[in-house]
């Protein structure tokens, strides 16, 4: 790493050496592969360059990963099949909201920093799903119809970068739908880009077997697809490139930047259009040679436009001094303002103190029936999965017994399922112990509720046999008797330690008021002038829930008949996956919860988006 990459890190606050080292792949991926997208980042400031070093960079990073051919590759498959499992990868970083892999880390440090929403990549995604099955475009229509819904938001979304920088709050989508002129010339814009880019990687392309440009245009020309796959340069396709060249750059020239952006960050775009106007020159001036190479912008030229882009652009920084004003940092934030004592303590994830000494953890103790976990594939295992411990008083009433044994043995459920848990390396558990609207129940019912809470969490942190299980407490302290509560925040300090499972005990909890309490705090923090409205996104409201830290739920599971949700987790299940027994509660055991794992291991998750289609299933793939 250089002395001014370093200086760079270090002025937009990025210390940890991966994360680093994930920008850095970024930069280097940017400079190698995108000449003028690398040159016109040195115009921007520190937090913002690196930023567009992530979003291009992780983008050629995966290109390159998907164009790799490997020896066991059947025509496109190990390609597509090396596309979807990095992208399965960045899907589950994401939602936990880090990554053990460099590249990944960085992008999604970029996306959490600057608000990006967590579909934004899967537009560039989907247009490397289908260089990796050959893109091939019948007419020009169809062209502008796919560059409209995969490749214009993702240039979109990087625009909105340069518009935080300005202190603006609203999107390019906004501005486009507010002003239609708007719309037309960022569509305009980058399909000028996208032709300039088609050309000058053609011979990349026609190695791949791919031919970039739509039907209509080799028929308008009288050029052959044979012929460009087999590198023949002909005198109609010397004319075309011409043709296109003159279109791209009519485009670009119809494209004025927009007026709303800060001045240094307009003369950087300008200086990028500039070089996109000589990357068209070049390639018409030689258009055979798109065949065999990829054009270069020659050095002098682009001397010409950088050197006095670069004496503009730090005038323009030293007149109108925008601060560079990117999200909160998406780590953990500690407790809500305005909580005190137990709860501000049961709600803080600030690590112990290094002298904290504990006892060595044992192991899970065996099920009374031998009967072992599955055997399951790697990552079949969900890494975090809620349950909704229904049916206890049900089961005690059907055998005329007080419903408050049906706690009890409830009680001896859950203990058995954190056994098998922690057996099939299960890494977080949230159950739902008593919720905000349980305080309607007898008062026998609610003394006994309060009397299993203490004796679950000994049974599960007991000094002389503790188990691997870290505590964590999600609710609220209004009307919890004062021992519960000393109860829950010692099990969350004795516990801090352990990395096995996570166990968070939803006690006195209620998903609105969780989600209404977020909102409060931001907006306290709002008044209080601490974070800007406009930079408020998903993750920096996450982080004032209960256990900030907690990932999203992959499963769901009610027991005891009913089949709905019950205010239970409303911000983190957004995709779980349901799954409701008709088994009471206190009949579940270990061997319930693999059951249901095995389950979730054959459902197909897909966030949102669809199956992928066989390549020879794409439409304008067929022979």
């Amino acid at each position: 790493m250089s002395l001014h990459s370093a200086r760079v890190y270090r002025s937009s606050g990025i210390h940890d050496p991966v994360l680093r080292r994930g920008y850095e792949e970024c930069r280097r991926a940017t400079r190698a592969r995108g000449e003028i997208e690398y040159a016109v980042s040195l115009l921007l400031p520190p937090p913002l360059r690196i930023a567009t070093w992530a979003l291009y960079g992780a983008g050629v990073t995966v290109d390159c990963l998907a164009d790799t051919a490997q020896p066991s590759d059947t025509k496109d498959a190990g390609r597509a099949e090396r596309l979807e499992a990095w992208i399965s990868a960045f899907d589950a970083d994401l939602r936990d909201g880090r990554s053990t892999d460099p590249v990944r880390k960085a992008l999604i440090h970029t996306m959490l920093t600057w608000n990006l929403p967590p579909g934004f990549m899967h537009t560039q995604f989907e247009q490397l799903r289908l260089d990796a099955h050959g893109r091939r475009f019948a007419t020009w229509e169809e062209w502008r119809r796919y560059n409209g819904l995969v490749t214009t938001p993702f240039v979109l979304r990087a625009a909105s970068l340069m518009m935080r920088v300005a202190g603006l709050s609203a999107e390019p989508e906004s501005i486009a739908s507010a002003v239609p002129e708007a719309a037309v010339a960022w569509q305009t814009a980058a399909d000028a880009i996208i032709l300039t880019d088609a050309l000058v990687d053609l011979s990349e392309d026609l190695a791949d077997g791919h031919v970039p440009l739509p039907q209509e245009a080799l028929d308008e020309a009288g050029v052959r697809r044979a012929d460009l796959l087999d590198r023949r340069s002909t005198p109609a396709f010397e004319e075309l490139v011409r043709r296109l060249a003159g279109r791209a750059r009519g485009w670009l020239d119809r494209t004025p930047v927009p007026p709303v952006l800060h001045p240094a960050v307009g003369i950087a775009l300008g200086a990028y259009t500039d070089l996109y106007r000589l990357r068209l020159r070049a390639a018409a001036d030689a258009p055979a040679a798109l065949l065999l190479r990829r054009p270069a912008v020659p050095g002098g030229a682009r001397l010409r436009v950088l050197l006095p882009a670069r004496t503009r652009v730090a005038l323009a920084w030293a007149l109108f001094p925008f601060p560079v004003r990117p999200c909160p940092s998406p780590e953990p934030a500690g407790p809500p303002a305005g909580l005190a004592g137990a709860e501000a303590r049961s709600l803080t994830t600030e690590a112990p103190p290094l002298a904290t000494e504990r006892r060595p953890v044992v192991p899970p103790a065996p099920h009374p029936s031998g009967a072992r976990p599955p055997r399951l594939p790697a990552g079949a295992v969900p890494r975090h999965i809620a349950i909704v411990m229904d049916g206890n008083g049900r089961w005690a009433t059907a055998r005329g017994l007080p419903r408050t044994e049906g706690h009890r043995a409830g009680a001896d459920a859950l203990v058995d399922v954190v056994h098998g848990a922690l057996e099939i390396g299960l890494k977080y558990l949230t159950v739902y112990a008593f919720s905000t609207e349980n305080w309607k129940r007898p008062a026998d019912e609610l003394h006994a509720l309060m009397q299993e809470v203490p004796r679950q969490l000994r049974r599960i942190t007991d000094d002389a046999r503790p188990l691997d299980v870290r505590v964590r407490w999600a609710g609220l302290r209004s009307r919890l008797p004062a021992d519960v509560i000393e109860t829950l925040v010692d099990a969350e300090q004795g516990t801090r330690n352990r990395t096995g499972l996570t166990l968070t005990v939803c006690l006195n909890y209620g998903g609105r008021a969780e989600i209404t309490a977020a909102a409060a705090h931001l907006a306290q923090e709002a008044v209080a002038g601490r974070i800007d409205p406009a930079s408020v996104s998903e993750h920096a409201f996450a982080r004032h829930l209960h256990v900030p830290e907690l990932p999203d739920v992959d499963l769901l599971l009610r027991t005891g008949g009913d089949q709905r949700t019950s205010n239970f987790l409303p911000w983190q299940a957004t995709y779980a996956e349901l799954l409701f027994l008709d088994t009471p509660w206190p009949e579940v055991d270990r061997r319930d919860l693999w059951n249901a794992i095995e389950q979730y291991a054959r459902r197909t998750r897909r966030y949102g988006s669809v199956p992928r289609i066989p390549a020879q299933a794409r439409p304008g793939h067929g022979a």
